[in-house]
């Protein structure tokens, strides 16, 4: 959080118990972990609360535009629907292969691997 290190920590414990001294400074420390402890809650209930009112501002711009809530994005816009060219390219490569095109490679592996 702050980035101290041992060495810093142990500077703070040394001070704190030379100026509170032995019997005060449980009490102290046990008060600082719930002062920390306090403040941390604080911080994550500010957090959750501003995720909240994101995801109410989110939906609430969601029912202004009813067309988006109920379509999908493929929908809405076409153009994500379409394959890369390259996907195509291949596609159409291999419908117009003859079957033995096809089995070739296949028959030169095995006849490679029977050679090994």
């Amino acid at each position: 959080m702050f980035d101290m290190g041992f060495m810093e920590l142990m500077v703070i414990g040394v001070l704190a118990l030379l100026v509170l001294g032995p019997e005060r400074l449980p009490k102290a420390a046990r008060t600082m972990g719930l002062i920390i402890g306090r403040v941390r809650r604080s911080v994550s209930n500010f957090q959750e609360d501003l995720e909240r009112q994101a995801r109410t501002e989110e939906l609430k711009a969601k029912l202004r535009d009813p067309a988006a809530t109920f379509l999908d994005e493929d929908i809405l816009n076409p153009a994500s629907m379409r394959k890369p060219k390259e996907t195509q390219d291949n596609t159409e490569a291999n419908d117009e292969a003859t079957p033995s095109e096809v089995t070739t490679p296949i028959a030169k592996k095995t006849s490679e691997d029977k050679s090994q």
